[in-house]
């Protein structure tokens, strides 16, 4: 049973430095963004990716393996070595990734030693503590309209993590991602998003990287959003694309 997050807070700033992070989904909208910032917080990172040439970054601390989330050894072959995961995976038109890639990881995760997790999907998923929030059953129904396959996948990848007993988890929950940077201002814990909700990918990717080391989210599945009116305090960095989209 996930732990509730005791209400809404600001998040810390990232923990800098010296982890060897496992990234899937880093050729997505948060991706692109979450992959500089991790390396600019001093952490090393293998990058699973289907196109290798779709990763825009290159750094010394940047290890890319080509290969597919739903193919087991190219993702114990990202996890090697590391001790941390990070998973953006899966959107409309890919929705089979997300459960089927996130069980890849968390079966390839106690060989490679690692223990934790954190994987970002939509506020649609409900968890225990959750308002009666009509916001969620709205956005339910938009994307059961998209990806008919999109709502029942993830709950089964939310199932699993919830059933995990040896896996230290975070799910992040984000409600539509706009193009932005990291505002400095993002509220988490358990909210009343809708679609008029809103978050920057930097902002998303600002969360889980606070998150990735912090321990009092382990077992929980707070939701972020972004202040309605402030503006991001970095330029946009991915080219306006559909919300959803993800990659693996």
């Amino acid at each position: 049973m996930p732990q509730k997050w005791d209400g809404a807070a600001e998040i810390p700033a990232p923990t800098i430095g010296g982890m060897k992070i496992a990234m899937f989904g880093g050729t997505g909208n948060v991706g692109r963004v979450l992959l500089p910032m991790t390396l600019e917080a001093g952490h090393q990172v293998n990058l699973l990716a289907r196109t290798p040439s779709a990763v825009q970054r290159q750094d010394p601390a940047l290890t890319v393996i080509r290969g597919d989330a739903l193919n087991p050894d190219t993702v114990a072959q990202t996890l090697d070595g590391c001790q941390a995961a990070v998973s953006a995976l899966g959107g409309f038109g890919d929705a089979n990734v997300i459960d089927a890639g996130t069980a890849n990881i968390m079966a390839a995760m106690p060989d490679s030693g690692i223990t934790r997790l954190v994987v970002v999907q939509g506020y649609h998923l409900p968890f225990p503590g959750d308002p009666d929030n009509i916001g969620q059953r709205l956005v339910n129904i938009y994307l059961n309209l998209n990806d008919r396959d999109l709502v029942p996948r993830s709950r089964a990848m939310a199932q699993l993590l919830q059933r995990s007993t040896d896996i230290d988890w975070t799910l992040v929950r984000v409600p539509r991602m706009v193009p932005g940077g990291p505002t400095g201002a993002v509220t988490t814990g358990i909210l009343r998003l809708g679609p008029w909700s809103k978050v920057t990918f930097g902002d998303a990717a600002a969360t889980v990287l606070s998150m990735l080391t912090d321990p009092r989210t382990t077992h929980t599945a707070p939701m972020v959003r972004s202040p309605r009116t402030s503006k991001p305090a970095v330029a946009p960095t991915p080219p306006a694309t559909d919300s959803m989209r993800q990659s693996h």
